[in-house]
């Protein structure tokens, strides 16, 4: 299901499908939230949940928490963050809400997650699969553009 279900954000980001919706002025970390919500459809149901999103942060926290202090050291959180980009993207200081340089794990999981505000159109804590847009209805830029000098025959720039 991850595969097949892309979120506006893509469109959002590259300025394709106009500047109306609830992503046109999400944030760029918002957005990198958004673009990972399949990734926390636990049971598969096409439906993600506060919950889920709080079982899977809370389970990456578990792998990475090495010494089993509570917290998550900068160290600890860059070995999380391998697990899933969208902690890179973010970034340890975003998740340090109290500035101490350590990550709990009511600083991680508890802080409310930007893609249910902005797409949990229905306020119930659930991105229901008709709240998330299919790969379908989006056009990432790179199809639309002409491909350049193309080799003759390979259908791909460069022949490869």
């Amino acid at each position: 299901m991850r595969g097949v279900v892309v979120l506006a954000a893509l469109a959002a980001l590259s300025g394709c499908g106009g500047n109306s919706g609830p992503l046109a002025s999400a944030s760029a970390s918002d957005m990198a939230f958004v673009t990972a919500v399949a990734t926390w459809d636990l049971n598969r149901d096409g439906n993600v949940t506060c919950n889920e999103w709080k079982q899977y942060a809370a389970s990456l926290f578990k792998d990475a928490d090495r010494d089993r202090d509570g917290f998550l050291s900068p160290q600890e959180f860059q070995t999380m963050s391998r697990k899933d980009r969208l902690f890179e993207t973010i970034g340890f200081n975003y998740f340090d809400a109290d500035g101490n340089g350590r990550v709990s794990l009511a600083e991680l999981a508890d802080k409310p997650n930007p893609a249910f505000a902005l797409l949990d159109k229905n306020g119930d804590c659930v991105i229901s699969s008709n709240e998330q847009v299919h790969l379908a209805d989006t056009k990432r830029p790179e199809e639309s553009r002409p491909v350049a000098n193309p080799i003759p025959g390979s259908g791909r720039p460069g022949g490869y």
